[in-house]
């Protein structure tokens, strides 16, 4: 009521010109007619006198005066005729002017709602609130109508799994909220089958909406798709218990509301897989940090604590028995030598100097070394020279996902032979770890996502795709495993430096 108080003064000053505008126009044509009413009696005037100059003046008047008469009658009626046209052009004009007023504040409107919308998106990355306020701008589609909105039935559905779940509505009663359906029948499948809008005149009878209360009401409803691209996200479906003649600009109005809301569901999206993204590295990070915590503490802490307790002792026997205090001296420098080589591996694991200041193939190089002393496992590098062919961040996730295979295979695989290979195809970067071991059922193991070799595939996919790779496992029980991770060059390229 607001608004249509501060635009009444408008509409009545634009009315007020075209009546003073009309009035003039037809108070000149008035006048235009009595000119010539004046020059057609005088003009008969002199036809009468120059015709009849032989009759008596007696013989001809009566009859000049019934002619005069009959042309003041003629354009007595034209002056009327031209009133009552005035009347109706003005009353015409102003409902042109009503109509044209009443589509201007009706864009407006639509465009002020859209605004809205854009704004309630830029500001907030809750999808509820958005379609909440694209459930207002239908609203107002219906009051531009001359419908109240509260006729306005109305829901968005969007897919759980399978089956659409109404995440927001009007006119719903408490029963219609836990209701689903399979959209895949009535206006409901039409719309997201051709990805257009559907207008139904029987929302009573449509195969799905008969589910919810509030549609069984309804005269007239149109479902409109929510769809981006080929991805569909779900549907909304708008019912009035009013017959309603949805036109062109009404569709258009929806679809507009339609794709404002994938944008915010988009984003919405967005938001929450970096949230859990954020999350997963912070839980990642902190346990990171626990497990060198135990691995300080059950490693290099205890061997420092001892070779400080051998010293203690050493010391001692320097003047009671100094052959043992040498033997005692030999084991502390093996002790020191153990203690100094568990913490080069603790440093490598979290980031070896070796790929900083070498490169991958170095890296690569160093870390088999490192297994085969501890574990005695045969590693075989081949295509070492295309290790400098990524940049640096690119090296740094290679290098992560080879060596949690190469872990992988150590632990598990119990092969023969493990095999890594570097190879360049074309615009892009291949790795390809193999191994001759016992092999395992990949679907079982990443259905497992609590098994520690599941999360590890896990974090070598989420880290190939960081750099817009992608990691191919395969593996048959008792053929072994083969990891390929394959790199674009044109984005992780190293580039020379000058």
């Amino acid at each position: 009521m607001r608004n249509e108080k501060a635009k009444s003064p408008r509409k009545q000053l634009v009315t007020t010109d075209t009546v003073t505008v009309l009035k003039k126009q037809f108070g000149r044509l008035r006048l235009y007619l009595l000119v010539v009413f004046f020059l057609l009696l005088l003009f008969q005037g002199g036809v009468f006198v120059s015709l009849m100059q032989e009759e008596a003046i007696g013989g001809w008047l009566p009859q000049l005066a019934i002619a005069t008469i009959m042309l003041l009658f003629g354009g007595l009626i034209v002056l009327l005729m031209s009133g009552a046209l005035e009347r109706q052009t003005r009353q015409r004009m102003a409902k042109a002017l009503d109509q044209e007023l009443h589509q201007l504040r009706a864009a407006n409107n639509r465009a002020k709602s859209l605004q809205a919308m854009a704004s309630t998106l830029s500001a907030s990355l809750s999808f509820q609130r958005v379609v909440e306020v694209a459930l207002d701008v239908c609203s107002l589609a219906l009051e531009e109508m001359g419908i109240s909105a509260r006729s306005l039935v109305g829901a968005v559905f969007l897919y759980d799994r399978d089956k659409l779940n109404p995440v927001a509505a009007r006119g719903f009663v408490a029963r219609d909220y836990g209701k689903q359906v399979q959209g895949e029948q009535g206006i409901i499948g039409e719309a997201l089958k051709h990805a257009e809008p559907v207008i139904t005149s029987k929302p009573s009878q449509d195969p799905e909406l008969l589910a919810f209360v509030a549609f069984q009401q309804c005269f007239t409803a149109v479902c409109v798709p929510l769809r981006a691209g080929y991805q569909i996200f779900g549907a909304m479906v708008l019912g009035t218990v009013e017959k309603v003649p949805f036109n062109e600009d009404h569709m258009e109005l929806f679809n507009s509301i339609a794709d404002q809301a994938i944008i915010a569901l988009q984003n919405a999206q967005l938001y929450q897989r970096l949230e859990t993204e954020k999350q997963r590295i912070i839980e990642a990070d902190e346990e990171a940090r626990k497990e060198l915590a135990r691995d300080l503490h059950d490693g290099p802490t205890q061997s420092v604590a001892a070779i400080a307790m051998r010293i203690n002792f050493i010391r001692s026997l320097m003047v009671k028995n100094p052959r043992q205090a040498f033997q005692e001296l030999k084991k502390v420098e093996d002790l020191a030598k153990q203690t100094s080589q568990e913490i080069r591996s603790m440093l490598f694991a979290l980031r070896p100097l070796v790929l900083e200041t070498q490169g991958l193939t170095a890296a690569i190089e160093a870390a088999m070394t490192k297994i085969r002393e501890s574990d005695g496992l045969n590693l075989r590098l081949v295509g070492g020279e295309y290790g400098d062919l990524l940049d640096e961040q690119a090296q740094g996730v290679v290098f992560y996902i080879i060596e949690e295979a190469l872990g992988n295979a150590r632990k598990y695989s119990k092969a023969s032979l493990v095999e890594v290979r570097l190879w360049r195809e074309g615009d892009l970067f291949v790795v390809r770890v193999q191994d001759d071991g016992v092999g395992f059922d990949t679907q079982s193991v990443n259905a497992n996502y609590s098994s520690r070799g599941s999360l590890g595939m896990v974090n070598m996919r989420e880290r190939a795709e960081r750099i817009d790779g992608s990691l191919k496992v395969e593996s048959v029980p008792g053929k072994g495993t083969t990891i390929t991770l394959v790199v674009p060059l044109d984005k992780h390229h190293r580039k020379e430096r000058a």
